[in-house]
């Protein structure tokens, strides 16, 4: 009995004109989904920059002369730390 419904169901579902014309929003998520992962190439740029010339400078200081300091999450063990890199040259 199952399967004589299930016929039914796919015989009526092939019935279906395949030249019918698509409703008027019909891509709209694709269209919308594209537009929200591509990334402007020309994005407009307000206010000033992050970051300036002395804090710039001071970082090429630090890892010319091997004192990078190592990232690391902000609360390990509930203190921040920062532990220095030393290079050996």
């Amino acid at each position: 009995m199952n399967r004589l419904l299930v016929l039914g169901i796919l015989t009526l579902a092939a019935c279906v004109d395949p030249h019918q014309p698509l409703s008027s929003d019909f891509g709209n998520a694709v269209n919308t989904n594209i537009a929200a992962q591509v990334i402007n190439p020309h994005p407009v740029v307000t206010g000033a920059a992050d970051t300036d010339g002395q804090r710039i400078g001071d970082a090429m200081n630090r890892y010319r002369t091997g004192k990078v300091t190592r990232l690391q999450p902000p609360l390990e063990a509930g203190k921040i730390t920062s532990v220095p890199i030393v290079q050996e040259r």
